[in-house]
């Protein structure tokens, strides 16, 4: 029963952000087609919430889903992509304060953390490639 609970989690949090992506292309398309400035606003409203849906349908992937499902590691090496970009970058911002003798230290671990995270990216183009094998 559990298993089945949560299957219906992931799948209703799947089907809000797919609304969500059908309504923002929808009122893309009508941009695209009469050139309304007044659309401007409900695409940006529309983007805020698919960004949204997204990232609700990727927690709720990572807290409720298993291993077993391909979809579980494309999410959790998607995650582990963006933390990782997320630290370097921060790395190399604050390096920037520090005394020339510690920015070289700072600098080796920004690409030996640049490294993990393009090992991180190749294991997800293969298991995106098995999803869709």
């Amino acid at each position: 029963m559990m298993a089945e609970v949560r299957s219906q989690l992931i799948t209703s949090r799947l089907l809000v952000l797919q609304s969500k992506r059908l309504m923002l292309n929808s009122v893309q398309r009508r941009l695209d087609e009469t050139g309304s400035a007044s659309l401007h606003a409900q695409i940006a409203e529309l983007r805020r919430a698919t960004d949204a849906a997204q990232h609700e349908y990727r927690a709720c992937v990572l807290n409720w889903g298993t291993a077993d499902n391909s979809d579980y590691w494309l999410i959790a090496y998607g995650r582990l992509i963006e933390m990782g970009t997320a630290l370097c970058n921060k790395l190399r911002e604050t390096s920037l304060q520090l005394p020339v003798s510690e920015r070289y230290e700072v600098s080796a671990d920004v690409k030996m953390l640049e490294d993990i995270v393009a090992s991180w990216t190749g294991m997800l183009r293969s298991a995106m490639t098995k999803a869709v094998a």
